[in-house]
């Protein structure tokens, strides 16, 4: 981007190459190639002058991260003097056992880092009587809760300005166990043979029907009017149907139909997931307080130039997500995470935590700012809430992030931004007109 007095120019000055091709006769070759652009993503993110701080969880992600830069340092290549580790868990969730593998990356470099309990966090009461302003709902802008404040006092005792995430690993390393990019590729360029041995090797591992498989694959090739729209693309229920009809493409995902003649589809799907990532990043808050700059290995332009150029089948294998990642760093990665089948969700927590504030959301429900700007119905949301109250299955992360919209709308009436204030009459009338208007304005 080039700014002049009174304009500005945009030019594109790279661009990924689809034809590109990285083929080796022998697994050896990838695993080795892998572990040096890997090397480089995270080394390019160790310049700094002071000790930089990793994100380290019990995945493959961020401990792959953290194993690689102790590597770097080791040998005198990286150009910061120290790293330290930052790890989160909750003991309560049977289902989030992440203490014991981070404790395993923490033995194997000798070193301990801060470690935060989120089991103790604040009620949806905080979250609703919020009465700091976030610049976009999530943002993580408004009051600082416990383990934000921890998180704080963490960087600034070890003098941390520079923090690693592990971001877009699951994303471009195969990390979803899905044969369907592989089998789109065989499908478009008519290599059919060893499609239907592909189709009968993915059906005895995934246990379903080989057509199945085929379908999911050819699905993506045919106009959506043919074809419905999977069960987890889905809008939530609980949404306005005006609303879903202005937003659709923004509610699943921006997805476009794949070409079957130029680039390959997998090239096609990893340039989708890439502006998914985009977007994502987007709709964060700069941090600031302490004031860092937040890095991701896995954006490294040249790890993605490799995993979009190598075939797909390296990435994921039937019965072994992440494939390659596994094979190329054994030694450098402790073999309990390597070994790991699949890291952890929550789900108990956030139910508990609906249960116990139930009499607080149920509040909520009877004067919804999202509903009367025809985002949501409140009748339909507040079942979703009872449902869960039951213990039944309902998808909590829509949920969570409608009560946290629900949480932005209400704050937004306490903020007072350029001599004007949002509760005043007639900022809500103009609200209540153009909120829904500025809301599709702004689909992520």
């Amino acid at each position: 981007m080039l700014l002049r007095a009174g304009k500005h120019t945009v030019r594109k000055y790279w661009d990924f190459d689809p034809g590109k091709r990285i083929r080796y006769r022998t697994d050896t070759e990838y695993e080795e190639h892998f572990r040096a652009v890997f090397a480089e993503a995270v080394r390019r993110r160790l310049r700094s002058d002071s000790p930089i701080l990793a994100e380290l969880s019990g995945g493959m992600d961020s401990p792959s991260i953290v194993c690689m830069a102790d590597t770097i340092i080791a040998h005198g290549a990286a150009e910061t003097p120290r790293l330290d580790t930052l790890s989160y868990y909750n003991d309560s969730e049977p289902n989030w056992n992440e203490r014991p593998y981070f404790t395993k990356v923490e033995e194997k470099r000798g070193r301990t880092g801060c470690h935060i309990d989120v089991s103790k966090q604040e009620s949806f009461q905080f979250e609703l009587d919020n009465d700091h302003f976030a610049a976009t709902p999530g943002s993580g802008g408004g009051r600082p809760n416990e383990a934000s404040k921890q998180f704080a006092v963490c960087m600034v005792s070890q003098g941390n300005r520079v923090v690693l995430s592990g971001i877009g690993g699951d994303e471009v390393m195969g990390g979803v166990p899905t044969p369907t990019p592989e089998l789109e590729d065989l499908l478009a360029r008519g290599h059919f043979r060893t499609l239907a041995h592909q189709l009968k090797v993915w059906a005895l591992n995934k246990r379903k029907p080989w057509f199945y498989l085929l379908f999911e694959a050819a699905r993506g090739f045919l106009p959506p009017f043919l074809v419905s729209v999977p069960k987890h693309k889905r809008p939530a229920v609980w949404l306005s149907a005006d609303f879903v009809k202005r937003n659709r493409s923004a509610l699943q995902g921006y997805e476009s139909r794949l070409k079957v003649f130029g680039p390959l589809p997998t090239f096609q799907e990893n340039l989708s997931t890439l502006d998914m990532l985009r977007r994502q990043l987007a709709c964060e808050a700069l941090p600031s307080d302490p004031p860092r700059e937040k890095r991701y290995p896995y954006l490294d332009r040249g790890l993605l130039e490799f995993t979009f150029a190598i075939p797909r089948e390296q990435l994921v294998r039937p019965g072994h997500r992440r494939s390659l990642m596994r094979r190329a760093l054994v030694s450098i990665v402790p073999t309990e995470v390597l070994d790991r089948k699949r890291k952890a969700f929550l789900a108990r927590a956030p139910m508990a935590a609906m249960s116990k504030d139930w009499d607080c959301l149920n509040q909520m429900t009877h004067c919804m700012a999202s509903s009367s700007l025809g985002i949501i119905e409140s009748f339909d949301f507040c079942k979703a809430l009872q449902n869960v109250r039951r213990g039944q299955v309902v998808p909590l992360v829509p949920l969570m992030r409608t009560i946290g919209i629900e949480s932005w709308l209400r704050n937004l009436g306490n903020v007072e931004l350029f001599g004007m204030n949002f509760a005043s009459a007639d900022i809500k009338d103009k609200i209540a007109r153009d909120g829904v208007r500025f809301l599709d304005s702004i689909h992520d």
